[in-house]
């Protein structure tokens, strides 16, 4: 399954109409740095596990958060914020999973020695 390419002002928007189609058990996410940007990916699908959605977008700095329409994506977005350097907006726990604070340069960043 290809994932949906969106914008990202369109992220959130996107999520709030799969989930008025069925999809609302939040799956996953992360991202991938490719150098110039970083892309999310994040995966929802119904209940019973036979349908679900691939969305990604690309960003730089900040994508708005999913834990409106999705509390489980949380534990993600936190994730992905310290280990990327994305800001997302709205989540209200901003606090490192991994470490004591934001590790600079991130620690998955192409940029970051090893």
């Amino acid at each position: 399954m290809m994932p949906t390419r969106v914008e990202p002002a369109g992220w959130l928007q996107h999520f709030s109409q799969l989930k008025t189609q069925g999809l609302h058990w939040f799956d996953f996410l992360t991202a991938i740095d490719r150098g110039d940007h970083v892309d999310v990916v994040a995966r929802v699908t119904d209940s019973s596990l036979t349908n679900a959605a691939f969305v990604t977008t690309a960003v730089s700095t900040e994508l708005q958060s999913l834990t409106s329409l999705f509390e489980g994506a949380a534990w993600y977005e936190r994730e992905t914020a310290e280990m990327f350097g994305i800001r997302f907006v709205g989540l209200t726990d901003q606090r490192p999973l991994l470490h004591r604070e934001f590790p600079d340069p991130p620690t998955l960043r192409k940029g970051t020695p090893a």
